[in-house]
Parts: C-alpha cells; structure tokens; sequence
C-alpha cells in the first residue's frame, strides 16, 4: 500500500457521472453491463479537486460521483465529514445543479493511489455506497445494474460553476445552517413532508432572525431611551417571536405581499404538527419550499427580487418522487426501451399447474353483502 494515501468517501443521490470534457465518455453496450464487463476501472478515477478551503488538501470527485476527503484527524471523525460533504452538496444545489443530502450510513474509510484512483476498503450500510461499491467491484445486481446504462452525466466545468455559484450566494444569505436548508429540500423530494417541513422552517426562521438583526437591531438609536434596554427589549424572543417579525417585516416595506403569505402558510403548518401532531399537506410543504428561497433571495438582493432564487426550488419539484401506480392515470409507460423478464407466482397467467404451498385459513374468500 506503499502508492495509496488514506481517504474518507462519501456518496449521494442522484447517481451522475462526472466527465472531464466533451471527449471523456461512458457509453456501455446493454450486453457489457448484463455480463459485468464494463470499464469498472474508470468508476474509481477522480474527475476533478475541488477547493473547499482546507489546502493543500482538497475535495476529490471520482468519475461515478463518489466525494472523497483526506483522512486527515479531523475527517476521521465521520460526522465532521458529513458536514463538509453535505456544505460541498448545498453550494451545489445553490448554484443550480441537483443534490441531495448525504446521510450518515454512506460515509465509508477508503484509500486513494497516487495516480487519484480511489476505492472504498471500509464497510458501508449505506444503500447510496453499497450501490456504488457494487459498481466498481462488477458484483451489482441485475436491477441496479441498469443504472449504468446512459445515466446522467455532468461536465466537470458545470460542476465547479455550480460551486462558485452556490458558495457566493450561501455567503450572502449568511446565517442558515447548511445542512438544514439541504435536508429541507432532500426531503421534499422524497416526499417527505413532515420531515421537509421541520426543516425549511427552521431555515426560514434562521434568515428572519438574520434580517431582523441586519434591519431591526441595527437602526439608530433613539434620544431618551438607553441603546442598552431597547437592544434588550428587540431580541427578546417572547415579545418577538417569529410571527411578529415577518408581520413587521412586511410593514417595513422588506417583505412582499406574495412570500408574506407563503410564509404564512408554512408557519401555520408548522404550527399545526408541532402542537397537534397534524400531517402536512404537500401543497402546506411546497409553500414552505418557496417562502423560503424567496427569503433567501430577498436577503442576497437587498429585497430588491423576491424571484431570484426561484430555479432552485423549480429543480427540487422537477425531482419530487412520484407513487407511480396512482399517478399512472390508466396511461401507458413512456420512454421504455428495456425489459426484464419478472418470474410468475401462482395466480399469474401462465402458472400452469406447478406445485406451490397452500395454508387454507390464509385464503381469500368472496365477502357477503349485508341481507345476503
């Protein structure tokens, strides 16, 4: 192991490649990736370093998305790289390009060749690392496997827009917990709705709090009464919740009619569950999706464009999970080039007459209208 450095890898959601230039290419045969005979070295190779700050060491992207850190002793500690994995996912999503939020289970050790080939030598129970740790080592199953036929694909010179974008604008709405803001959006398109909503409300409290600070507190001081005292009395939280804020806010002229009542909305649901346990609706959840970037977006263009920001929730929707079965609509699949064959059970047309076990008191039966 004397060409290997130590690393810490980490994967997410969606699977993408990443292609060093127009010339870098992925184009398996079906047949190639149903007998495991593709190129799995190219899955290991770094695609690109990324600058995060912590020279000379940098973040790695491997050519099938796998991020990866030195294992230096700060990294070594698994949650202090989920954090830096998932800032490195929200400058992502903030600059245009779809992340979700890395979760702990898919935080793997590993080790990296001097040449920037990187390979997983930790156990992983992550679903995201065992798929790609299955991948490179061509022992994927038949139904993952198609994933590595035509998957989406991103250049390097797109990704590291996206993070110049992204870390501009986390700079400037300042004040958000990262990973908060980014685990809203993951759940949301998980459709996760409670768990979504916890978390966009709590990112949209902490960019009131920010304004509140920048418009409220900061004003000049009045003639008769002490700084000190009416400091105190502005932060106090119980004369001051959130609610009030936004109310002022909007009387201050810093916040618009449109995102006062998305903002609305979501603070009602918020309120709901968290007193009564009531579910969210999705549309309740969207609303807390979009009164927050347009929070965001009115605090990075000194309230001038409450839309600003407005791609980053269109990508978080277009992602949205859907229940196929009710959302079908009787329609026929689209778009469907490949099929794989699924062995019958009993029942099914063409069974025949092949033996299979039958537990009488577990049997259907016809149900009795009442009066028959």
């Amino acid at each position: 192991m004397k060409e290997h450095v130590p690393i810490v890898t980490g994967n997410h959601s969606p699977f993408r490649l990443v292609l060093r230039d127009g010339h870098d290419e992925w184009a398996p045969s079906l047949d190639q990736i149903n007998g495991r005979s593709y190129d799995y070295v190219k899955l290991h190779r770094a695609s690109t370093f990324i600058d995060i700050g912590i020279a000379p060491f940098s973040l790695v992207v491997c050519f099938d998305g796998t991020l990866a850190l030195p294992a230096i002793e700060k990294y070594r500690d698994p949650e202090n790289a989920l954090v830096e994995f998932n800032k490195f996912l929200c400058e992502t999503l903030l600059g245009g390009t779809y992340c979700e939020a890395m979760t702990p289970d898919d935080i793997c050790l590993g080790m990296m060749t001097f040449n920037a080939y990187c390979k997983m030598t930790g156990a992983s129970r992550g679903a995201r690392s065992n798929f790609h740790n299955a991948i490179r080592h061509k022992h994927v199953g038949t139904l993952d496997a198609i994933l590595l036929l035509k998957p989406e694909t991103i250049l390097v010179s797109e990704l590291q827009k996206a993070v110049v974008i992204g870390r501009a604008r986390l700079a400037e709405i300042g004040s958000v917990a990262v990973e908060t803001l980014l685990y809203g959006a993951t759940f949301f398109a998980r459709n996760q709705w409670v768990e979504s909503l916890i978390h966009l409300w709590t990112s949209t409290e902490q960019i009131v709090e920010a304004i509140w600070r920048d418009r409220v507190l900061s004003a000049p001081a009045v003639t008769g009464i002490p700084t000190k005292s009416r400091l105190a009395f502005l932060k106090d939280h119980r004369t001051w919740p959130v609610a009030t804020k936004i109310e002022l806010l909007y009387q201050k002229g810093l916040l618009p009619e449109q995102t006062y009542a998305l903002l609305n909305t979501a603070r009602k649901a918020r309120n709901d569950f968290a007193h009564s346990g009531a579910t969210p609706s999705h549309l309740e959840v969207e609303a807390a999706l979009d009164g927050l970037f347009q929070m965001a977006a009115l605090r990075i263009t000194d309230h001038s464009d409450r839309n600003a920001l407005d791609e980053i929730p269109k990508l978080v929707k277009g992602r949205g999970r859907t229940y196929a079965e009710w959302d079908r609509q009787g329609k026929p699949l689209e778009g469907v080039t490949h099929w794989l064959s699924i062995p019958l059970i009993p029942g099914d047309p063409g069974w025949g007459d092949a033996p299979y076990e039958i537990i009488e008191e577990l049997q259907l039966k016809p149900i009795r209208e009442k009066g028959a």
